[in-house]
């Protein structure tokens, strides 16, 4: 049984994070600025979780889980 990390789950930068979304980095950074997306900063990094990127958008999409 293949156990997952908190590592698995992390996004680090805005380029990795626009990857997973779907989106170019310009807009990225802008939801990420105005808290649109959940994210945050480690230092000067900004960070994610993939888990809790999918429950946004199946939260606002209204997509089951």
């Amino acid at each position: 049984m293949e156990t997952s990390t908190p590592a698995d789950d992390l996004l680090r930068g805005i380029k990795a994070i626009a990857e997973f979304i779907g989106k170019n980095q310009r807009q990225t950074f802008y939801l990420a600025e105005k808290q649109l997306i959940p994210v945050g900063k480690e230092g000067g990094i900004w960070t994610a979780s993939k888990t809790a990127l999918r429950d946004h958008y199946r939260k606002i999409t209204g997509a089951a889980a």
